[in-house]
């Protein structure tokens, strides 16, 4: 703490401490002058033209550098703060589908396509570095074992890396080379197949074998090649779905040539007259003397009369005149079903992060754990602005490793619920740290709506 404490300065103030050991620490400070949150870290002295690389980037998937401070023989980097969760701490409570596995991919292709072009392989892309925001932004980040690829090199100089993510050419393995952008790829492959779960064997399955193939050469050789690839993926073959469009294509073929061979038949035409026709003579070379045909007039015999018997008709009135009713004017909605937290009648925002203050004098548990009081509460509150109606709908609230489930009554389109959630004597925070709260609602027919907080205690 000492060591941290002597970088803040007057500009720095304290907010919380993430992590601290005798290699460094990381930190959440108050920039005073700028008015914004910061994450402080101290890096090696050897990162330093990694760092000032990154500074020049303006990417919204890589956390931008504000400030790089050279003292002691130490680098201390101040960056973004990112409010958000990691997909390590994503995936305690959700599992990841292939629709936000898309997203995320894509995304971290944008963010490793601009490093590659200045030649900076991350080393360490793995679930605990790939941040998420409440808007579904992916940020890479943890720059602390990133490399310049270096032509002239055979092998990395430093055998670093996480073992299940990194390649073997990381670990100097097979004689494979120094790592490069295929490294990177393969830790990518390996980071979504961990996510989308062992028995995965869907759409982007064929991607993520390439991804992770033993040898370099058999990877992509490129971000922008397993772009093109996670694009164009297709899903997999459902043979029901093929002779079911088979059967709805043949039957709207048909149709209207059976309607056409069940046509009533026409009534026969009554011909009163009869015209002769004679057959043309037959050409000749000699020239003719065309005359004008001689008009015949034809009389048509006359058709007996007959009577129709005298039928009553109804007499018909007219219709009163009416004003057409009046049209209904749809409400309109936003498509989503929106969920807000109040922690003791105050609305935390929509930041995924917010602050707990005076926990000094909370009570802790027998292992030294903090406890929310015991008149604490949670309010939850349900806006359905989906357009339909939430059915049989249910509350799940995880707060760390306590999970409790709500009955919640049907929702309308436009209406909206509150729901108490006692906090009371729950676990809060291990020490002084953080903890996480997630809610998660369920309804018929309405995929899962997923809202995660995260509340550190500071001073």
């Amino acid at each position: 703490m000492d060591s941290l404490e002597r970088y803040l300065g007057d500009t720095y103030e304290l907010v919380d401490t993430l992590k601290s050991s005798e290699q460094g620490f990381v930190a959440v400070v108050y920039d005073k002058r700028a008015k914004r949150l910061c994450t402080m870290k101290q890096r090696a002295w050897n990162s330093l033209p990694i760092y000032k690389t990154l500074k020049e980037l303006n990417n919204p998937h890589v956390p931008q550098i504000y400030r790089l401070i050279e003292r002691d023989g130490k680098l201390i980097v101040v960056e973004e703060h990112i409010d958000g969760q990691t997909l390590e701490e994503f995936l305690i409570y959700r599992q990841l589908d292939e629709t936000l596995a898309e997203k995320i991919l894509l995304q971290l292709c944008d963010s490793l396509s601009i490093l590659h072009e200045r030649n900076i392989i991350h080393r360490d892309l793995k679930p605990s570095n790939i941040m998420l925001t409440e808007e579904i932004v992916v940020k890479l980040i943890d720059f602390g074992i990133a490399r310049f690829f270096k032509p002239e090199s055979t092998a990395d100089t430093e055998l670093m890396g996480t073992r299940g993510y990194a390649p073997p050419e990381q670990f100097g393995l097979f004689d494979f080379g120094q790592t490069d952008r295929r490294s990177d790829i393969y830790a990518l492959g390996m980071t979504i197949k961990t996510l989308l779960g062992e028995d995965y064997d869907g759409r982007f399955k064929k991607v993520l074998d390439k991804c992770i193939a033993l040898e370099p050469a058999q990877r992509f050789q490129s971000v922008e090649e397993l772009r093109r690839a996670v694009l164009s993926s297709k899903r997999p073959f459902k043979p029901w779905k093929v002779i079911a469009a088979a059967i709805v294509g043949a039957a709207i073929f048909f149709l209207p040539r059976t309607l056409e061979h069940h046509q009533p038949p026409k009534p026969e035409e009554n011909i009163s007259a009869f015209v002769e026709v004679t057959k043309p003579e037959e050409k000749s070379s000699a020239p003719v003397e065309v005359s004008k045909p001689e008009e015949k007039t034809f009389e048509l015999p006359t058709l007996p009369q007959t009577s129709l018997p005298d039928i009553n008709l109804p007499t018909l009135t007219p219709l009163p005149e009416s004003t057409p009713p009046p049209v209904q004017q749809e409400e309109k909605s936003s498509g989503e079903v929106e969920l807000k937290l109040f922690m003791n009648g105050e609305l935390t925002g929509k930041e995924h992060t917010f602050y707990l203050y005076g926990w000094q004098s909370w009570s802790r548990d027998k292992f030294g754990q903090f406890l929310f009081p015991s008149d604490w509460q949670a309010r939850l509150r349900i806006e359905n602005h989906s357009g339909k109606d939430l059915i049989n709908p249910s509350v799940a609230v995880n707060i760390g490793k306590d999970k409790k489930k709500f009955d919640v009554p049907a929702l309308a389109n436009g209406q909206s619920f509150d729901l108490e959630i006692p906090l009371g004597n729950q676990l809060a925070s291990p020490a002084k740290g953080s903890g996480h709260l997630q809610i998660i609602l369920k309804a018929q027919g309405v995929p899962d709506i997923f809202l995660n907080k995260t509340f550190r205690l500071v001073q």
